[in-house]
């Protein structure tokens, strides 16, 4: 994903590598079936969070007819949220914005539906900030709150969700935001630490909190998040994604 500044860097920081540690695409819900009886399986099947834009693509062709047939249900809503997401930071520049703007209205739907259920909250936010990104940086300030709340509602319902990608949101907002519309790098370290304690394995979250050590002077911190980072045995089903994250902590620790 592109490392842009302000919330469309911060939110895909908190969706990105999240995934690579989340066993089943529907970890977070407390709905989800055994496969013989799971009408989503097709769709979580092909849905590769970005690592396929073809699978993904196909997991949301089926999300969609399912979405034409029965629109009120909460489970199409927030895997459509969440594949609208993947599928538009992976669309050509011309589309980005009609499927951001698709994840915004099926994510406030299902949010609509469940208040109380963390995915609609999660895909919600994740639209909104590639939303900001394509409207521009003006945007993205305005939609802090948005995004801020939206994330603060996931950690009271589930932290642990989506690989404890709230924590890594929000940190990385308070680290990569100015002091003066929120930014705060004290808050920034706690909320990563605390993200680290519910998602040890999270390589994004160690990651940021290794800049965040770095920014503040602790660097003998940082190093060791940088190293665990780098000595990390890539997982095949995400290699993209992991070398990158893998990449990110040779250079910084090149620089300390």
């Amino acid at each position: 994903m592109r490392s842009r500044i302000y919330l469309f860097f911060i939110i895909c920081l908190a969706v990105g590598d999240a995934f690579s540690q989340v066993k089943t695409p529907s970890s977070g819900s407390p709905n989800a079936l055994p496969a013989a009886a799971n009408p989503y399986s097709d769709a979580d099947r092909n849905f590769t969070f970005g690592e396929k834009a073809d699978r993904d693509l196909l997991s949301l062709a089926t999300i969609e007819r399912a979405l034409s047939a029965d629109s009120g249900n909460y489970q199409w809503l927030w895997r459509a949220a969440r594949c609208y997401y993947y599928v538009g930071d992976n669309a050509g520049a011309n589309d980005k914005l009609k499927y951001f703007e698709k994840g915004i209205d099926v994510g406030q739907r299902a949010i609509g539906l469940q208040p109380n259920a963390v995915e609609g909250h999660f895909w919600l936010a994740a639209n909104f900030g590639g939303y900001s990104e394509e409207k521009g940086a003006f945007k993205a300030l305005q939609m802090v709150k948005k995004i801020r709340a939206e994330m603060e509602i996931v950690l009271r319902l589930n932290d642990r969700y989506h690989n404890g990608g709230a924590y890594l949101a929000l940190g990385e907002m308070d680290r990569q935001l100015p002091r003066i519309i929120g930014g705060n790098l004290s808050r920034a370290i706690s909320r990563l630490e605390q993200g680290i304690g519910v998602a040890p394995n999270n390589l994004e979250m160690k990651l940021a909190l290794g800049q965040a050590y770095q920014e503040a002077g602790r660097k003998d911190e940082a190093r060791r998040q940088y190293q665990e980072i780098t000595g990390r045995q890539v997982n095949p089903a995400f290699a993209r994604a992991e070398r990158d994250i893998q990449d990110k902590a040779r250079r910084f620790l090149g620089r300390l």
